[in-house]
């Protein structure tokens, strides 16, 4: 993902959010890159001028069209930071991701508050298919930790 080299955004300083686990594992495409960084570097991306400072579900973050930026995430009734999210993170492909578990109780929590987009639903569709497809290999302990 060249965009997150162009602004340093590494494994030290942020976790991706949202659907990028989805295309990670080839679930689906996302179009844009919500991300979760540190404070530190959330204020370097500022200073840069290349953000929109945008308000989403009640959180400020950093949009430049692709990327979407915050210090924090409210799922789940908390706030989940950079240091929190750790416990509920993967590596793929050098990136940390949200587990794909994480995504769908936060997707899922959505549906039953009312507050889920079509999307959220087909992804939760999409979720459930694919632990159906890898479920065999799961089930002995060869599959992914993500799930």
């Amino acid at each position: 993902m060249k965009e997150l080299l162009i602004f340093d955004l590494n494994p030290e300083n942020c976790v991706i959010i949202g659907s990028g686990i989805l295309q990670a594992l080839k679930i689906r495409k996302s179009n844009d890159i919500d991300l979760v960084v540190t404070g530190e570097k959330y204020q370097e991306l500022q200073k840069t001028g290349q953000f929109e400072v945008k308000i989403n579900r009640n959180n400020e973050i950093l949009d430049n069209g692709l990327l979407e930026i915050g210090t924090d995430w409210f799922v789940l009734g908390e706030s989940y930071d950079f240091d929190k999210l750790k416990k509920n993170l993967v590596i793929v492909s050098g990136q940390r991701y949200i587990t794909l578990d994480f995504l769908y109780r936060v997707k899922e929590s959505w549906r039953k508050d009312g507050e889920a987009r079509p999307k959220d639903l087909d992804d939760l569709n999409l979720i459930d298919e694919y632990r159906k497809k890898n479920s065999s290999s799961l089930d002995k302990g060869k599959g992914s930790p993500l799930v």
